[in-house]
């Protein structure tokens, strides 16, 4: 038991320090309790009343003795501790300044006192304590010498800093710290002969260790020599091959070595040499990796990037826009499967992004999942930008499935797409617009030309339909034999801008077609290749006038040019094909017949080529070469 003596001391210690364990019961004691319950505390008077009361306290112990004096450091010393573990600095520094009060000697309770000072800003006091620390040590503690040179170069008393490095490092010629900070030290007031010579020096004491050699590149990276700056961190990587700082820092010239914008991207990839050559030893290291990646990325070196990416990536699996880049570089490459895995990881992080559910979902359809697509697009909420297109692509992939199931004679899926499609258009002018196009596709793949026409023509003239949804409106007319109301649109539009080289085209090829007024034809077609003579559709249709009207030569001119325009067309092989055929060169005729099947889109297509396909096989004139 304590003596009788340290009563007064204890209860004092309970009463201003009193924790959550040592309840009070009476007002009176929990009105001492040295933290106010009110919720505004004067800080500055709440402090100056508590050192006061704890000055008291301190000359009261004294006076009891050794053991009250023991009873109450043990309890400063505690308190001071438990605040230093919360994170208050500075009541853990004001506990320590009473606790050496009674402690004067004692080393431990000062280190510990000028660490919270510094922790809370008091340099000047720290300053004070850590002089006497380090004059007691005589100088042979490391570590208060480091801390001291380090609270001088703060207060800028550089000369002080410098006096109490070097005095380190007589003591322990091989410490790091002191050797570094002394030469950064000097490299400030651009003394780099002096740092230079001051860190060979230490390389020498310690030539295994890699930081001297980079340290010495980074002054002559101060001093604009690039050339000495390699030297240095090639030896430092010499040294250690990975210390990768130096490998950055030998990067990071050539990054940064070059203006303009083609010898920026020719300094990028030399650093990224620089990078490939530190992760073959070192493949794991974030920074380079860091650096790699993004460089690689900057040169679009996509094909290189992957496994840098991936390694990044499963280094620190929290960075989602990394991930999210890495995805669509396995997209890029095909690798879907890849990808998909990538962009769960990633929704299982952001499980509300709409930008992630619409890219999974296009995922999905990429590789004709269309149930787990559907499921992704239709999770992304009606108040986002892609809700829209979500349901677009959605009615696409119900469309595909409808299709499928028509051929077979089936009706449920095309029930669910016909439901689908009618429901989103109720929403509002935009869906119902790219519903009726999609329903309307889906009606002339079966040569429905009557329910496709009144699908389109049900949505014209509300908000977004345009001349785009006309010229598709008018050819639904003509191929349900309707030319009067096909033309009768196109010729609205042409009303509007007689330089409509579309519209004059398209006049044109519905006369071509029926052979019907082919020297107006003519001109109009002449006319719309005046205004867009790159444009592959007209000169297809100019080459299939020459057609028409036995110019073969002509047309196949003409057709050849529109080929070279519009390479994967479908009306413009076949029409190449016809016209070999024409000039009776069956070989080079069936060629671009079957590839004309190639690009058929709709039934009526095939049936058109497949057609042209029989009666070129039905010829009986032996075939010939161009």
């Amino acid at each position: 038991m304590l003596f009788k003596k340290s009563t007064t001391a204890a209860a004092l210690v309970l009463t201003l320090w009193g924790c959550a364990s040592h309840k009070t019961e009476s007002k009176k004691t929990a009105e001492a309790t040295v933290v106010p319950e009110q919720k505004t505390v004067d800080f500055k008077e709440y402090f100056q009343e508590t050192d006061s009361k704890l000055a008291t306290l301190t000359v009261e112990a004294q006076k009891l003795g050794s053991d009250a004096v023991e009873y109450l450091a043990s309890d400063l010393f505690f308190k001071a501790t438990d605040s230093s573990m919360r994170g208050d600095s500075q009541m853990a520094a004001f506990l320590y300044k009473h606790l050496l009060t009674l402690k004067p000697q004692d080393r431990f309770i000062k280190r510990k006192f000028a660490l919270e000072l510094i922790r809370s800003s008091n340099l000047v006091d720290a300053e004070k304590v850590l002089e006497s620390l380090f004059k007691d040590e005589k100088g042979k503690d490391e570590s208060i010498g480091l801390v001291l040179g380090g609270v001088y170069t703060a207060l800028e008393k550089k000369e002080e800093a410098r006096e109490t490095y070097a005095q380190v490092l007589k003591q322990f010629p091989r410490s790091e710290e002191a050797c570094i900070f002394l030469a950064k030290s000097y490299g400030v007031d651009k003394q780099f002969k002096k740092a230079n010579s001051l860190l060979e020096s230490c390389s020498k004491q310690n030539s295994k260790n890699p930081i001297y050699s980079y340290y010495q590149g980074k002054l002559a990276m101060h001093q604009n020599n690039t050339n000495l700056a390699i030297k240095f961190f090639d030896r430092a990587l010499a040294i250690d091959s990975s210390y990768y700082q130096a490998a950055i820092a030998k990067g990071m010239i050539y990054e940064e070595s070059d203006k303009d914008e083609t010898d920026q991207k020719k300094g990028l990839k030399k650093a990224i040499v620089v990078y490939k050559n530190f992760l073959k030893k070192s493949p794991n290291n974030y920074a380079v990796l860091t650096r790699i990646v993004q460089g690689l990325f900057a040169t679009e070196q996509f094909n290189e990037v992957i496994p840098f990416a991936e390694a990044l990536s499963g280094i620190d699996a929290s960075d989602l826009n990394l991930k999210v880049r890495l995805g669509i570089l396995y997209t890029d490459k095909k690798r879907f499967d890849d990808a998909i895995s990538v962009f769960k990881e990633i929704l299982a992080a952001v499980p509300d992004s709409d930008k992630v559910l619409y890219y999974l979902g296009a995922l999905y359809q990429q590789v004709d999942r269309y149930d787990d697509a559907i499921a992704q697009f239709s999770r992304i909420p009606s108040s986002s930008n892609l809700y829209h297109e979500g349901n677009v692509q959605i009615a696409q992939m119900l469309m595909v499935e409808a299709k499928k199931e028509m051929h077979k004679g089936g009706s449920q899926k095309v029930s669910r797409f016909t439901s689908f499609v009618e429901e989103k258009s109720k929403e509002s002018a935009s869906l119902k617009l790219e519903m009726s196009v999609i329903l309307t596709t889906f009606h002339e793949t079966f040569n429905e030309y009557k329910e496709a026409i009144q699908s389109l023509a049900s949505v014209r003239g509300i908000e977004g339909y345009n001349e785009g949804h006309d010229y598709y409106l008018a050819s639904l007319y003509e191929k349900s034999n309707d030319h009067d109301s096909a033309r009768k649109l196109i010729q609205d539009i042409l009303d509007k801008n007689p330089k409509n080289a579309h519209a004059l085209n398209f006049l044109a090829y519905s006369m071509i077609e029926k052979g019907e007024n082919m020297e107006l034809a003519y001109s109009y077609v002449n006319r719309a290749v005046t205004l867009k003579p790159d444009d592959g559709f007209i000169r297809d249709s100019l080459g299939w006038y020459y057609y028409k009207v036995g110019e073969y030569q002509k047309a196949l001119k003409e057709i050849k040019k529109a080929k070279e325009l519009t390479k994967d067309d479908v009306i413009i092989t076949k029409h190449l094909g016809v016209v070999y055929k024409a000039m009776k060169k069956y070989d080079l005729a069936k060629k671009y017949l079957i590839e004309a099947l190639q690009y058929c889109k709709v039934e009526s297509e095939r049936d058109e080529v497949l057609k042209a396909i029989d009666e070129l096989d039905s010829a009986r004139l032996p075939a010939s070469q161009e």
